[in-house]
């Protein structure tokens, strides 16, 4: 019964992060706007530049490659899938240095809830945002397949986006923990995401890359992530996806449970050492 209420009073606590993050955002209504739409305005210049390479929206070496050759229907989703990981990264891994810049990291570390609730309330309003600009990315490319796609595949497709997130989230945590030891640690987050970015096959099939950094996008969990969630969408089911969930089912705890604990003994330390709120 005890689990159950420290469970119900992080989540509370989550929540209150997570509310406080959108009435802070909602005063600055431009960048909220901005934030909603630049997926999109991400995507446009990348589908072009596809149609432009191609010289059509087909591509017979994309078919030979992926299985199936419509260039902006498979670009569109790896963007889509890329927004989401962008936007968890950031938001998850930026939390704490965001509560030092807004003043209130002193008043927060000293509430009973755990840091993790801070974290995640934050990374959820950061998701929660991207969504909007990412389901209009899914209508978009929903009318570019005319009406090929069931419901059946966006649920499934759902499956492998949510893993990513829990994923990201795990890599994530770590990256905050490395923001609290450095200050400026976000370099590191930009760094780092812009590596992930390249390893996971998004915008791109995966045999294109040279062999070193094939090798690091087999061992990585968001690619199949990406592969099961565009397959899902662009195929529909089959055993293939079955594989990829066991991988993530395997992977994920695993990392979830080694980010946090770097986070809590990295925390624990600075807050000893009193360097937690020093900028």
């Amino acid at each position: 019964m005890s689990l159950l209420k420290s469970i119900k009073n992080e989540f509370n606590a989550a929540s209150a992060v997570y509310i406080r993050a959108w009435k802070i955002n909602k005063r600055y209504p431009v960048s909220l706007v901005f934030f909603t739409f630049a997926p999109i305005l991400w995507l446009l210049p990348i589908l072009f530049y596809g149609w432009a390479v191609s010289g059509d929206r087909y591509s017979e070496v994309l078919l030979n490659l992926t299985g199936t050759d419509d260039v902006l229907v498979y670009t569109a989703l790896g963007v889509l899938f890329l927004a989401f990981f962008d936007w968890t990264l950031w938001g998850t891994a930026f939390s704490v240095r965001e509560e030092e810049w807004l003043g209130t990291l002193e008043s927060v570390y000293i509430t009973p809830a755990s840091k993790f609730a801070i974290v995640f309330g934050n990374s959820l309003f950061y998701i929660s945002q991207s969504a909007i600009g990412s389901i209009i990315q899914l209508v978009i490319i929903i009318l570019l397949m005319k009406n090929q796609i069931s419901i059946f595949s966006i649920l499934l497709a759902s499956l492998f986006l949510i893993a990513s997130i829990v994923f990201v989230q795990a890599i994530a945590i770590v990256l905050a923990s490395a923001v609290l030891w450095f200050k400026q640690g976000y370099r590191i987050v930009m760094l780092l995401q812009v590596f992930f970015m390249i390893i996971t096959p998004a915008t791109f099939p995966i045999v294109v890359l040279p062999n070193v950094l094939r090798g690091f996008a087999i061992i990585n969990p968001l690619t199949f992530a990406m592969e099961g969630f565009r397959s899902a969408i662009l195929f529909g089911f089959s055993p293939q996806l079955m594989y990829y969930l066991l991988i993530l089912a395997i992977t994920i705890p695993i990392t979830l449970f080694t980010g946090m604990l770097i986070f809590k003994k990295s925390e624990r330390f600075l807050r000893k050492k009193a360097l937690v709120g020093k900028y």
